[in-house]
């Protein structure tokens, strides 16, 4: 307990009148014993009235009334004794102040809880110097030593320290304190610094630099700011206000709010089939040297220098800027917005279309206007129909007039490919792939098809669809050449003709189809009747099939009858060849038999007896068929008989006989049955086999010669008779 010497005086004061009342209570001083004790009870209330008893949650702010100095002019907050509202506070326990000169009010403790800080606002202190908005940091044991820190030379206003989670006794009555969310920055996110205070940035500059972390001879007191949660540090390293090049990645980050305004947003990423590329808006601006104009080209081409060489766009250095020679390749990026402006450029094929959306063939994509609102950086221009990654533009069709008068709307694609090392040349020359596609891309075309049109009848340019289409794309690449952008397809999709004329081309074509649909239908006839006879013939294959089985059956059939018939006639032949040999045989036996005979007895008498063998059997015929007879009746047959025997015996005796010779001639063999040759072709009486070479012409044969028998009966002709030898 604490109490001063006010309070020790009053509570001897109160001791002794009570003392002294009770004595003479039992005295003749009644009167007076009343009054002191009545004095004593009131010193005694007067007593407890200045007892104050600090909690542990709370915070004693001790106000004088009377008794010590007064504060100088402008001093707000008293301190040393003075009158007024005390720097010093009580700290939990038992206190006792005259209530006369002393007041005392309880004041909550200060509780900041995790994830969030309380920033602090002194009322009393020096005036902050010309152009700061915070308090420098001063030691005042995290401002519960408001004596101490108003003897250090604290500032009032907005202080740069702030208080981080935990239990502070902080005078009320000097610091306010507030409390705010500590920085939050989520995973996807990043955070952008500006800084409220510091030194001002040039005006040369537009994001201010890094502030050192070491101590120099400019900044001695120089130390990492821990990603701008120490603001003292911040200061101390000669920190700039304005847009800050660091980022706040990802956390939670205990930030003085009234020094640093943060804003959180996406980290940047570069969608697959583009790359990003960077316009540095770090370091100073690019001088000018003082030049004169420089003179007009008669045929301005973009193929002239990109700017002075003072002013090169294109850099490798990442603190200078300008725009960076190498883009950024697909992926996320915490890209800090404010230091860098990003331009997506597509590396994949941009598709540009002019096109009718009205038309069924129009495909649904993303349009922007012919003067968008928007920054014409802002790419891609995404909408409901498109996807993010891939991008489309896209204009009203082309209406062109053909050199006959007529109105023509053409539907055309182009793809366009922009390389990944190309991209920051072309965002150095138009700014945007938008710029390009309107300055270059469209004026091109449109005029590429506008002139050939003019050249070209209505009908005669819907026909050379397919030329025109390359002639386009040829003239594109070349043109596009220059500005470093590939011309990769250019389509005609549609050809809006004059309905006129259509109708007019399409009753001709519809004549002409018709004249060719009746050659097509002849054609069909002369088809089907084709396929019906096929189909007849195929119908009648299996009797056509039997019928040619039928002829080789047939052929087979008189060939083995043929066959049968050589066989047959073969065995006749070697039948009658060996009768005849048999025959012969007999012959050639009985002549000799009869040689034998006629030499014993004579030709004569032997041929008497054949006659009369003959007679006997029957074989010869000596009696007429019709008889005529004589007036002489037996006798004069008889005389005719007589004189016929006397004239045949005569014949025959008057013949020469040729000398008998015995036959010598070997035995008969057939051909058709000997091993050394054949019946000869055709001996048949059949003609040779179709195809079959013509046999060859054999010589004539020998004529055979006389039979034995022949020939003995002309030597016995030659012969005389044994009559006339006789």
């Amino acid at each position: 307990m604490a109490m001063d010497a006010t309070g020790a005086i009053v509570t001897v004061l109160v001791a002794a009148a009570l003392v002294v009342g009770i004595f003479l209570l039992a005295g003749p001083f009644l009167l007076l014993a009343v009054a002191l004790i009545v004095v004593g009870l009131l010193l005694a209330i007067f007593l407890i009235a200045g007892l104050y008893l600090i909690h542990e949650n709370q915070v004693g702010i001790v106000t004088r009334k009377l008794g010590g100095e007064k504060m100088p002019p402008g001093q707000v907050i008293a301190r040393h004794g003075q009158v007024g509202v005390q720097a010093a506070t009580l700290v939990p326990g038992l206190y006792y102040r005259a209530p006369i000169v002393w007041s005392v009010d309880k004041a909550a403790v200060i509780e900041v809880g995790p994830n969030s800080i309380a920033i602090i606002e002194a009322i009393d202190g020096r005036p902050l110097p010309a152009g700061r908005r915070l308090g420098d940091e001063v030691e005042s044991n995290q401002f519960q030593d408001g004596e101490r820190f108003l003897d250090a030379g604290g500032y009032k206003g907005p202080q740069v320290a702030f208080l981080r989670p935990g239990r502070y006794r902080v005078n009320t009555r000097l610091f306010a304190a507030n409390i705010v969310n500590a920085i939050q920055v989520p995973t996807g996110k990043v955070g952008l610094v500006t800084a409220q205070d510091g030194r001002p940035l040039p005006s040369r500059l537009l994001v201010a630099p890094a502030p050192s972390g070491t101590p120099s001879p400019e900044h001695p007191h120089a130390r990492d700011h821990n990603f701008f949660q120490d603001g003292s540090a911040f200061l101390a390293s000669g920190g700039f206000r304005g847009p800050q090049i660091d980022t706040i990645q990802p956390g939670t980050y205990y930030v003085n709010p009234l020094l640093f305004e943060v804003q959180i947003v996406d980290t940047y990423e570069v969608p697959p089939g583009f790359v990003a590329v960077l316009r540095s808006n770090l370091g100073e601006e690019l001088d000018r040297p003082e030049s004169h104009p420089t003179p007009v080209s008669t045929s301005p081409d973009f193929d002239q220098a990109l700017t002075a060489e003072v002013e090169s766009l294109l850099t490798s250095d990442r603190n200078r800027r300008g725009i960076w020679r190498n883009p950024l390749a697909p992926g996320r990026y915490n890209l800090n917005t404010k230091a860098f402006t990003a331009y997506l450029v597509p590396t994949s094929a941009i598709m540009v279309d002019w096109a009718s959306s009205e038309r069924p063939s129009a495909p649904s994509m993303s349009r922007p206007s012919a003067a968008p609102t928007a920054d014409r950086s802002d790419y891609p221009y995404l909408t409901d129909n498109s996807t993010e990654g891939v991008e489309f533009f896209k204009f009203n069709q082309l209406k062109v007039t053909s050199k006959d008068g007529f109105q023509l709307e053409v539907d055309v694609r182009i793809v366009i490919r922009i390389l990944p090392e190309n991209a920051a040349f072309v965002i150095a020359r138009f700014g945007s792939v938008f710029n390009l596609i309107q300055q270059i891309v469209h004026p091109l075309i449109d005029a590429e098809f506008r002139n050939n049109a003019g050249e070209k009848q209505a009908l005669e340019f819907v026909r050379s669809r397919s030329s025109l289409q390359q002639e386009a794309l040829d003239k594109a690449r070349l043109a596009f050449q220059k500005y470093l952008v590939e011309a990769q397809n250019l389509l005609i999709s549609y050809i809006q003709v004059d309905e006129t004329l259509l109708a007019t081309q399409t009753n001709k074509e519809i004549a002409v189809q018709q004249q060719a649909q009746y050659v097509e239908q002849a054609a069909a006839e002369q088809k089907r009747i084709s396929v019906q006879e096929m189909t007849a013939r195929a119908n009648l294959q299996p009797e056509v099939v039997r019928a040619d089985l039928q002829i080789v059956i047939n052929e087979n059939n008189a060939k083995a009858a043929v066959k049968k018939a050589e066989g047959e006639r073969d065995s006749i032949r070697i039948v009658a060849d060996g009768n005849a040999a048999a025959i012969r045989r007999v012959g050639i036996g009985q002549a000799d038999a009869y040689h034998a005979q006629a030499d014993v007895i004579g030709p004569d008498r032997v041929a008497l007896i054949r006659v009369i063998d003959l007679l006997q059997a029957g074989h010869l015929r000596i009696t007429p068929d019709t008889l005529v007879l004589g007036s002489g009746g037996a006798e004069g047959a008889n005389t005719l008989f007589s004189t016929y025997l006397a004239t045949l015996l005569q014949a025959k005796s008057q013949a020469a006989l040729a000398p008998y010779v015995p036959s010598s001639e070997p035995d008969y063999v057939s051909p058709l049955t000997s091993g050394t040759g054949s019946a000869a072709p055709g001996a048949s009486g059949m003609p040779p086999p179709a195809g079959a070479a013509p046999a060859p012409a054999s010589p004539p044969a020998p004529s055979p010669p006389d039979d034995p028998a022949v020939q003995r009966a002309k030597a016995g002709a030659r012969r005389p008779t044994k009559d006339s030898d006789d």
